[in-house]
């Protein structure tokens, strides 16, 4: 088997910008993933063995029946090792020494909102996830005044709002700005629709004015008015707009009242389970995504190629017919092998002459020490011959 090196102008090192889309669909207490079903398997409802609207991280456990479901675990002994969300205090009083210590499979990710009422940060001073981002907001503040976690808009430790939760497994590296839109609907009828039209974060209302235009004598429009801002990084939405998007009032979990921007995504993974189903939630971006590539070119020059370890390479016949001389310090072969001419002919019974040819089909990548770590696969066979030359190029993602 012949082995060349690449050579420093035959290999590259890239990275691809990817923007994966993704859309969120709430309704009924329910989340849709890029309006995905279940998607039924041999033993069970849906082949991931997770609920709807959420990722399998390590996509274990694929239809798999719930009574043969694999899960990590650990023994316990002297080394103090747990699996996470095992506190101190269990490890040490619940299990003893040689006690197996099991966790389960698999791990989902998905949409997740947190409601938190007006003075929040004063009742629960230490515990609110809002006053663990007051550091975050403000670090964003020369994007928009919106981000401030106190200011003449509004205190967040006092104002009742919401916070909205994408794991990073659904956007990457982070959000792409310009991206994020966020649809409230009611009995299928648009009731708002917020958008980071400007980039810098703030998501302002685009369309669905129906409350103010039925209610004209007592209500402003809030077209272009800032009812949140976007984490980009973090994947966090915050959401504070309180001004009324329906005329009716609807039942959002654990408060009835006409809708506002507050109550969007209500039902969603946040413990609630009485929900209008007249109201319906759509949030969609993209991501950022960077995948480093690396591009080989791998040069077959004429000359080269011209053997193969294939059997079928030799003549059967000569190679039957001729013996090799063995001895305790020598193993020749014999030089009157004849290789097997597959050179064809378009003419009836003609023989055409004997020419060196081979047929590549996979290439193989192998590191500095001669270990196989990719393998390239060719659809179609490659006629290789002495007076051809061919370059391949390989892609390789990671």
């Amino acid at each position: 088997m012949p082995y060349f090196k690449f050579k420093k102008n035959e290999i590259f090192h890239n990275t691809i910008e990817a923007h994966p889309k993704v859309k969120f669909d709430v309704n009924n207490c329910n989340v849709y993933f890029n309006n995905l079903n279940e998607h039924s398997g041999a033993f069970v409802n849906n082949v991931t063995c997770a609920p709807t609207g959420t990722l399998s991280l390590y996509e274990l456990n694929i239809d798999r029946p719930s009574n043969s479901l694999i899960y990590p675990f650990i023994t316990k002994d002297g080394s103090f090792e747990a699996l996470q969300g095992v506190t101190k205090a269990d490890y040490n009083s619940v299990f003893e020494f040689g006690d197996v210590i099991s966790g389960s499979y698999p791990l989902t990710a998905s949409l997740t909102k947190e409601r938190f009422l007006a003075n929040h940060g004063v009742t629960n001073p230490t515990g609110s996830h809002v006053l663990a981002l007051k550091n975050t907001l403000n670090y964003y503040k020369s994007l928009s005044e919106h981000y401030a976690f106190s200011s003449s808009l509004g205190n967040k430790k006092t104002q009742e709002l919401s916070l909205l939760y994408i794991p990073s497994i659904f956007y990457g590296s982070e959000i792409k700005k310009g991206t994020v839109n966020l649809k409230f609907y009611i009995s299928g009828t648009l009731a708002g629709h917020l958008h980071d039209r400007y980039h810098n974060g703030e998501l302002v209302q685009v369309d669905g004015d129906s409350y103010a235009q039925a209610n004209a004598s007592a209500a402003t429009s809030r077209s272009n008015a800032c009812a949140g801002v976007v984490l980009y990084t973090e994947g966090v939405i915050l959401l504070t707009g309180s001004w009324n998007l329906t005329v009716a009032s609807y039942d959002f979990g654990d408060v009835t009242r006409q809708g506002k921007w507050i109550d969007f995504a209500a039902g969603a993974n946040d413990s609630t389970t009485d929900v209008s189903n007249k109201a319906s939630f759509n949030l969609d971006f993209e991501g950022t995504n960077y995948i480093q590539t690396i591009t080989m070119f791998a040069n077959a020059n004429k000359g080269d190629l011209n053997y193969s370890t294939n059997l079928t390479y030799t003549d059967r016949n000569s190679y039957q017919s001729q013996s090799a001389m063995t001895g305790s310090r020598q193993y020749i072969e014999s030089d009157k092998i004849n290789l097997y001419n597959t050179v064809s002919s378009s003419f009836y019974e003609y023989k055409e002459k004997f020419k060196h040819q081979t047929f590549i089909n996979k290439i193989g990548i192998y590191d500095e020490k001669k270990n196989l770590i990719a393998i390239a696969n060719l659809a179609t066979p490659i006629k290789k011959t002495g007076n051809r030359d061919f370059t391949f190029k390989l892609k390789l993602d990671f």
